[in-house]
Parts: C-alpha cells; sequence; structure tokens
C-alpha cells in the first residue's frame, strides 16, 4: 500500500502546482495582452475600451509568470517566490470586490466579466490552499 504523504510534503506538491499553473497561465495571457491590447475587449466583450491599462496589466501578469518560472528551480526558490502567491491573493480580491460591484448593476452584458469574476475567486482559493499560514 502507497505511504501517504505528510501534510507538508503535500503542500510543497500543490505550491510547486501552482508555480507551474502561474507561469503556464501567465505567459500564455500575459504577452497576447501586450501585443494586442484589443484581445479582451474582443474575445471576451469587454466593456472598456483602454489599451493603455490592458499592456500594463499584460506586463504584470507576464512579470508573475517569469517570477513563477523562476521559483520552480528548486524548493528554496519556492520558499523565497512566496510573496508572488501573496500578492496575487491582494491583487485578484481586489479586482473580484470592484468586479462584483460592477456586476450587481442590471445592465452589464459582457459574460466575459462573469467569467474573470469566477476565475479570479477560483484561483484566490487554490492560492490560499498553497500560502504558508503558520510555520
Amino acid at each position: 500500500m502507497e505511504e501517504s504523504l505528510s501534510v507538508n510534503e503535500k503542500l510543497k506538491k500543490w505550491r510547486r502546482f501552482m508555480y507551474a499553473y502561474n507561469a503556464v497561465m501567465c505567459f500564455s495571457l500575459g504577452p497576447p495582452m501586450i501585443i494586442y491590447q484589443k484581445l479582451p475587449k474582443a474575445i471576451l466583450k469587454w466593456p472598456w475600451e483602454d489599451p493603455m491599462m490592458m499592456g500594463i496589466y499584460g506586463s504584470i501578469v507576464t512579470s508573475v509568470g517569469t517570477l513563477s518560472a523562476a521559483a520552480l528551480r528548486s524548493e528554496e526558490a519556492q520558499e523565497k517566490f512566496l510573496p508572488v502567491f501573496m500578492i496575487q491573493m491582494l491583487y485578484k480580491t481586489i479586482t473580484c470586490a470592484l468586479l462584483a460591484q460592477e456586476l450587481r448593476k442590471k445592465e452589464v452584458k459582457s459574460w466575459g466579466l462573469w467569467l474573470i469574476f469566477w476565475f479570479f475567486v477560483a484561483y484566490v482559493a487554490m492560492l490560499a490552499k498553497a500560502a504558508p499560514w503558520k510555520k
């Protein structure tokens, strides 16, 4: 019978998964947002037209992907890059709060806002599971 993993080992595996997931998601979304800033409007029926903000956000997403990829080098690196998770939880939670205010309005016609909102809620939950809440 297979030995069960300790809680610490499960946490390390989950962190490694989250760093890899971050890198894949960020590298697949960030550069297109920088290169083609109208992408969210075109695909998600995004209601705002601000290509500069999309470029800035795409740069942030790409940076998070780079930091997450760097964290995959070793277990020590994973410990050093934990603030990446904390910052992501913070800004994604704030974004969810702002989107929730917008979604409460009845005239919102963008299904993309709902998609981003629930995607970020799930992402925050996954990041919270990987964060070291106690030593």
